[in-house]
């Protein structure tokens, strides 16, 4: 019978145990909301970068004018690097150019997670199309990744891991055996049911943001089920299935 895994930090991620699963990388405050929101916003692909030399290293394969350099690190804006935030990144000339991501926990883990059979990119922006295409993986054992913050646990990045452990285990009744951090991840998802918003708001991650006037960015990442959108890692870069 194939699994439900949750995995708490990228830290306690090992890319052995994920050959022939499907890993689903979550970094809601802000990496993989930024993600979905560019490539619905008509970015061409996003690069995921582990760090800056790599971000740096990719955009030398690609013709100049036809990519955007975006990151952070440790919430400080790189020299060089447009914002990292999905709605200030919105305001960039996305349209059929390629984002080159850098972040200090959510393209790292998309990084690490390359050895799965397939690797998507989720936020609570598109919790719901994840969960369709995880229902065609039936035959696969899932682990979803919490990115976490600097080898912490994050609050919203377990909420949004119990969202889908729920509606998998709703979708398709006792097909998946689920591990002890599924469990985890529901009891924070069950704790703030009626509430996404307010699980972002009361996080560290969230209240230390919100304080950085970064309230809208954080309320827009809140919002559950806003595009229908499934970012699809394909070599070194996520597209739209």
């Amino acid at each position: 019978m194939p699994k439900i895994n949750v995995v708490l930090r990228k830290e306690d991620l090992d890319p052995d145990f994920l050959y022939d699963k499907v890993a689903v990388v979550i970094d809601v405050l802000f990496a993989t909301t930024t993600i979905v929101a560019a490539l619905h916003h008509g970015a061409k692909a996003v690069y995921p970068a582990a760090n800056r030399q790599m971000a740096c290293d990719t955009v030398n394969s690609l013709e100049p004018d036809s990519y955007i350099l975006a990151g952070e690190n440790h919430l400080q804006k790189i020299p060089g690097f447009v914002t990292y935030s999905p709605l200030a990144l919105a305001q960039e000339s996305l349209a059929g150019r390629s984002v080159v991501f850098s972040t200090t926990n959510g393209t790292v883990a998309l990084r690490k997670a390359d050895s799965a059979k397939h690797v998507y990119a989720a936020a609570l922006l598109n919790a719901p199309a994840i969960i369709r295409q995880l229902l065609k993986h039936q035959d696969r054992s899932i682990v979803l990744i919490c990115s976490g913050s600097a080898g912490r646990v994050n609050l919203e990045d377990l909420y949004l891991a119990g969202y889908l452990v729920e509606q998998l285990e709703i979708n398709s009744p006792g097909h998946w055996t689920p591990s002890d951090t599924c469990h985890i991840a529901r009891s924070v998802y069950g704790q703030y049911y009626a509430s996404a918003h307010d699980c972002l708001m009361q996080s560290q991650l969230g209240i230390r943001l919100c304080k950085e006037d970064m309230f809208d960015e954080v309320e827009y990442s809140a919002q559950l089920g806003l595009l229908d959108i499934v970012p699809h890692l394909q070599g070194n870069y996520l597209t739209c299935l």
